[in-house]
């Protein structure tokens, strides 16, 4: 049974994964709309559910936190070594990013929540102060607590979670709602906010990526493919590089001039979608990166 610790680590930290980045995405989105209402039901339903999916999911998490940290030897190990885990630095972060998310969950039942940017900005205040505890776990947390690693992770995680959610929200969510409702012309206005948003996260993506992996790896790229994390690093940077090419195709396609036609839409909708199922490999990607041994040949 204890074998099964480190698959269910990997599988907990990609649901995790995609259910924060789907909050800070639908978020985002909303922003993103503007005035408009189109999609609003589905994106509070987004919230909601990205919310309780993290309320279910950080306890296991803890537990599997406390199970690496007596070597993954049995369950009852793992459970007895729990409140000693809460008094640690990562058990602390997670305990207090749990806390957060009743506040998030609320936010996502109040019917006015998201039609005002104020609800929105304090939804998006809630998801980066639990991206900043999130920071505190993981390889970040190596180098000991409240370190430069860990501010690179921070910056990290929050441009992520607004690259990839808001590329998922938009290309599952957003752009289906404006394109069925005919409002051509908004779904091209949204797309841009998104990629200017979105340029500006990704120029932070990269430099805080080159960082991390330049860590991960001790200072030397040389054994990058000849480690299990260097080779899922490696996939991961596949993945992004074809996330990146259907981003540049939808940068290309926003630079048409208004007003859109139902073609144009639809080429939009369909490209976002697929930019969007390439984040989520991305994301899996990323949570098998964070349980696998840096360095370890």
């Amino acid at each position: 049974m204890p074998t099964l610790f480190p698959v269910m680590r990997i599988c907990a930290a990609a649901f995790t994964d995609v259910a924060y980045v789907s909050a800070a995405g639908a978020l985002l989105n909303r922003l993103w709309i503007g005035r408009l209402s189109t999609g609003d039901k589905k994106l509070r339903a987004c919230l909601r559910t990205a919310s309780v999916a993290l309320l279910l999911l950080l306890p296991v998490q803890f537990f599997l936190l406390s199970a690496s940290m007596v070597g993954d030897t049995s369950w009852t190990d793992a459970w007895q070594a729990m409140p000693d885990v809460a008094s640690t630095h990562s058990g602390r972060a997670l305990l207090i990013s749990w806390c957060l998310l009743p506040c998030l969950l609320l936010l996502s039942f109040l019917f006015s929540s998201l039609s005002r940017i104020k609800g929105t900005m304090l939804g998006i205040g809630l998801v980066v102060c639990f991206l900043a505890f999130r920071s505190f776990n993981g390889h970040a947390a190596s180098d000991g607590d409240f370190t430069l690693r860990e501010a690179m992770q921070f910056l990290h995680l929050c441009s992520i979670a607004t690259w990839s959610g808001g590329v998922i929200i938009a290309g599952l969510i957003t752009a289906p709602c404006l394109a069925s409702a005919n409002h051509f012309d908004d779904l091209a206005l949204f797309g841009r906010r998104l990629s200017q948003t979105i340029t500006v996260a990704l120029a932070i993506v990269i430099a805080t990526g080159i960082y991390n992996s330049w860590e991960g790896q001790g200072g030397s790229l040389v054994p990058l493919p000849h480690t299990p994390w260097g080779r899922m690093l490696l996939l991961k940077l596949s993945f992004v590089l074809l996330a990146l090419g259907h981003g540049a195709r939808v940068r290309f396609l926003l630079k048409a001039p208004l007003p859109w036609t139902d073609r144009q839409a639809t080429i939009m909708r369909r490209w976002l979608r697929t930019e969007a199922m390439l984040m989520i490999a991305v994301i899996v990607c990323s949570a098998w990166l964070a349980n696998l041994p840096p360095g370890e040949m």
